[in-house]
């Protein structure tokens, strides 16, 4: 039966081990000076060596003929097969978690090794344990037997209740470097006589993420993929992933607002079965590698590469590449909880489209410029207004709006309904293709909902800007909640530093058990104050023109 390479070519010596040269060094001197301690805690991502490591140590010390830290395969602890030594016990934590388990191990302890110096219990995936198997472990560990060693690991150390993590010797495991996982490809490769090109090592390195058995693994699927040289689109088309060549030109596309040959793309990587996390995933990478070229070029040794994020450079700035990474890291973190990746990979795609037309948003200004034309001596006027500007009166009032929709939110606070509504609110991304909703859309989905109270809801933004904004449009986000819900809601928009105090006042009024909100009836209408404003600004505008007319009188040229 075939053997996959990661279990043929699994370490049997500390000098067969790739990477963690500190812990193979403190482990050695530690069975040197007959320093063993009664239990370790091996930490760290998958495919690293905890266990690889832990078995060698158990080999180690109950070889019978030790030469220095190099067993001798030759004695009996040796020469038997791993999973039937009765002095080394292996158990998965994460089938083996009970309770019952832990005392029947606990039970076991005093019994004394069959052919070496110890027992070794490996204990993997411990983070599994239940809090009462971690209960019935502990008082082992504090009074183990002389010839017990215990070898706890796991990839999740956080999850280790302090007491146990205190009673043992940690380890923390670190992602094996690109040069150490390429150096193993290549000696393995000899060994299996697999050709394969120089990039295609590199590319299978990167993708493996510090981890050796995932690089040997691909490494298997690609001499099944192929039977002649392995190159780097055979890498590619495995894995999922696309070339350099091809992000830089997705990201062009991207800053280009070419949205219909974006989604063509995205749409013919998904139906040839690409990975699009991967891809996403490259896209980050490819744009932390253009901030590192706005700083330092010369990092880069692979000029083709470097011309791909110098181009980029040139077209936008630091501060948009940064957001396009943020909103491509959130499009990660939402994937791994859904099944269509596709449709978060677009959504993502739409909301870095929409960045620049949300920082005009965002900005209030309004200008009139009158440049002088030399040749014709025309006067050229030309009025931009990125966001409705509103009167102070109208301010005064929504912040009159503001402070009874909070209070009625609050009022009416039902833990229940918030997080119902919260679950029912990505319904709203529907609307994101739709013209008249998109910016609309966004604009909700960058804001948190924190409080929710029968029909009124309280969104919190980091930026005060986007909750003035909110509440300036307080019409239209309200008639965009009823399309999506079909029932009326009173939302309100605040900024996060006043979230934070109200909560602490409200969260206050609950464990002192004072109600200090009160429901207050609207007795408002909304629509006719935000009309009011309007016909106010429609006049002033009016005055405006007619004023600058009267100066230039014919010789205006409108744009």
């Amino acid at each position: 039966m075939y053997q996959a390479l990661y279990r043929k070519y699994r370490p049997k010596t500390f000098d067969d081990v790739v990477g963690q040269k500190v812990i193979i060094k403190t482990l050695s001197n530690s069975i040197l000076n007959n320093k063993i301690t009664h239990a370790y805690l091996f930490t760290g991502p998958r495919g690293t060596g905890k266990t690889s490591i832990a078995k060698i140590l158990a080999k180690i010390v109950n070889c019978e003929n030790l030469d220095n830290i190099t067993p001798c395969n030759n004695c009996v602890c040796c020469t038997q097969n791993i999973n039937q030594n009765t002095d080394i016990i292996e158990i998965d934590a994460a089938s083996n978690n009970g309770v019952d388990e832990i005392r029947e191990l606990r039970d076991k302890v005093n019994l004394v090794p069959s052919y070496g110096k110890y027992k070794v219990y490996i204990i993997d995936e411990v983070h599994m344990l239940t809090t009462a198997a971690f209960n019935a472990l502990l008082k082992t560990l504090e009074e183990p037997p002389k010839h017990i060693i215990f070898v706890l690991a796991t990839t999740e150390p956080h999850k280790i209740p302090a007491t146990i993590l205190s009673r043992c010797q940690r380890f923390d495991f670190k992602k094996i470097s690109v040069n150490d996982i390429k150096y193993r490809i290549n000696q393995v490769c000899e060994l299996e006589n697999i050709q394969i090109d120089e990039e295609a090592i590199d590319l299978i390195a990167k993708l493996s993420d510090g981890g050796m058995r995932d690089s040997l693994s691909l490494l298997d699927q690609l001499t099944a993929y192929t039977e002649d040289k392995i190159t780097i689109n055979d890498v590619n088309d495995v894995y999922g992933t696309i070339t350099v060549n091809e992000i830089y030109e997705l990201v062009n596309k991207i800053l280009n607002k070419d949205i219909k040959n974006i989604f063509e793309d995205i749409s013919k990587y998904d139906n040839n079965g690409k990975n699009l996390i991967k891809i996403i995933e490259l896209a980050v990478e490819f744009l932390k590698n253009v901030l590192i070229n706005y700083n330092c070029s010369e990092y880069f040794e692979n000029e083709e590469e470097k011309q791909f994020y110098s181009d980029i450079c040139t077209k936008t700035s630091e501060d948009k590449i940064y957001k396009m990474i943020e909103i491509l890291l959130d499009s990660i973190k939402s994937s791994k909880t859904t099944n269509n990746v596709k449709l978060i990979f677009e959504l993502s795609i739409i909301k870095i489209i929409e960045l620049d037309n949300k920082i005009q948003e965002n900005k209030i200004v309004k200008q009139v410029e009158i440049p002088v034309l030399e040749e014709k001596k025309e006067i050229k006027v030309e009025k931009k207004i990125e966001k409705k500007e509103i009167s102070n009166d109208l301010t005064q009032k929504i912040e009159e709006i503001k402070k009874i929709r909070i209070n009625n939110t609050l009022a009416n606070f039902n833990k229940k309904q918030l997080l119902e509504f919260k679950n029912n609110f990505d319904d709203i991304k529907e609307l994101l293709m739709d013209p008249d909703y998109s910016s609309i859309i966004s604009l909700m989905l960058d804001g948190e909902v924190k409080a929710k109270g029968n029909n009124y809801i309280i969104f919190v933004y980091e930026s005060k800007n986007l909750d003035e904004y909110f509440n300036s449009i307080l019409i239209d986000i309200e008639k965009t909640l009823k399309k999506v819900f079909n029932q009326e809601l009173k939302p309100i928009a605040i900024d996060n530093d006043s979230w934070e105090i109200i909560k602490t006042e409200f969260n206050n009024s609950l464990k002192q058990k004072k109600k200090i909100y009160n429901f207050i009836e609207e007795t408002y209408n909304i629509e006719e104050i935000f009309e009011e404003d309007n016909d106010e600004n429609t006049n002033e505008d009016k005055n405006s023109t007619n004023d600058i007319e009267e100066i230039f009188e014919d010789i205006l040229v409108y744009n």
